[in-house]
């Protein structure tokens, strides 16, 4: 006998409201784990960071550091790192990425850009915080400018800037891809007069920084001048713009003090922290100019600490008069590396024979139609013990 309509309908009802149940608790356990994924977005990698323990000592310096940089901070999702590591040194990495602007259309719009992150530890972040303070108080055509700052800087206390990017690499990077690393036949020529334009460009950037001053009336220096810190907007020496970047003082890089590139009064006096002044970023453009001039040699290679200092007192300052070196240039090296009184300065009138601007501005006229080239110099060690690691080839000093 067939069962009955009403009690086919009853248990009907009752199926259906023991579906209805579970759906329910489904629905509800979505909903809740999109609402924890979207505030893990948020707030997901301000905890993932690692924070110092404590960050007491550095409260009121991040406190002026933040109003400094105040105008360049921007939410971590505009600026963008990728794969590909330009560096590493004493405070932390350099990648290149991508800045996005504040707008609907920012993934059409987005700028190439060099992203230094620090490394996470307080004396670390605050040191480039700091040297990103130093570049956001200038402002000159041939010193690399800061696009942006991340908030993380101070909300996770994890330092993050953005740099603008400059296609032709560094010049050290010149030297080496295009010179040292090529066959003699395959090397293209370096005249004296393309080295000078890019070393007269340095020079206007010093200039600028060393007649800058902060708000407590102190002097800027650069604290690191060097090949692998002039980038290049192109790779052709003759038509291309040179500026000057990684705005560290020596006492920020701990261990991996640029040694060779120090001045005596510097390196001789480690233990009491000197200060760096604008007479030793002269003389660091001497080194810098003797790398140009031996086509990105390595100053002082495999010497040791004791090797470079006894090297002061010699007439050379230990860097040997490359081959196919004009004599006026060579006496701008030279002039450089002299006592500090004596060394030619950037700051100031230039038009005598003190200022390094107004040497530079009359070897780019003498040499302005010359043919005259750089040879290259090989780094060449005399040694056989094994301290230096002789006959073992040593890595460039790497950026900051």
């Amino acid at each position: 006998m067939p069962p009955k309509l009403p009690e086919m309908t009853e248990n009907k009802n009752e199926c259906h409201e023991n579906y209805m149940t579970p759906w329910a608790t489904v629905i509800a356990m979505f909903a809740l784990y999109m609402i924890a994924l979207l505030w893990f977005c948020r707030h997901g990698k301000k905890i993932c960071l690692p924070a110092p323990d404590s960050i007491y000592p550095y409260k009121r310096r991040l406190k002026y550091l933040k109003q400094v940089l105040d105008h360049l901070l921007v939410d971590d999702m505009f600026i963008e790192l990728t794969d590909s590591k330009l560096g590493q040194g004493a405070v932390g990495f350099v990648f290149k990425g991508y800045v996005f602007p504040k707008t609907q259309t920012r993934f059409k719009q987005k700028t190439f850009a060099a992203v230094k992150m620090s490394y996470p530890m307080p004396q670390k972040s605050i040191g480039l915080l700091e040297e990103a303070a130093r570049m956001a108080k200038l402002n000159h055509p041939n010193i690399v400018k800061i696009i942006a700052v991340s908030k993380l800087s101070f909300t996770a206390f994890r330092p993050m800037f953005a740099m603008e990017w400059l296609p032709g690499g560094s010049l050290a990077e010149f030297f080496r891809d295009e010179i040292r690393r090529k066959d003699e036949r395959e090397r293209k020529p370096v005249y004296v007069r393309e080295i000078i334009h890019i070393l007269r460009q340095v020079g206007e950037a010093l200039k600028y920084i060393h007649e800058s001053r902060d708000q407590e009336g102190n002097e800027f220096t650069h604290g690191d001048v060097a090949a692998r810190n002039v980038l290049l907007t192109n790779r052709n020496l003759d038509n291309c713009v040179a500026k000057l970047g990684d705005f560290g003082l020596p006492i920020d890089f701990g261990p991996r003090l640029p040694i060779p590139w120090l001045p005596p009064e510097v390196v001789c006096s480690l233990d009491k922290t000197p200060k760096h002044r604008p007479e030793s970023d002269v003389w660091m453009f001497g080194v810098l100019a003797w790398e140009c001039a031996t086509l990105g040699a390595e100053p002082h290679f495999q010497r040791t600490f004791e090797e470079i200092q006894h090297c002061f007192t010699l007439p050379d300052k230990g860097l040997a008069c490359p081959p196919n070196c004009p004599p006026e240039f060579w006496q701008l090296i030279m002039d450089c590396l002299s006592e500090q009184y004596r060394r030619p300065r950037f700051q100031g009138l230039t038009d005598s024979a003190t200022s390094a601007i107004f040497r530079l501005r009359e070897l780019e006229t003498l040499f302005t139609h010359s043919n005259a080239k750089f040879s290259m110099v090989l780094n060449v060690s005399n040694c056989t013990c094994n301290q230096h690691r002789c006959n073992v080839p040593l890595p460039p000093f790497t950026i900051r």
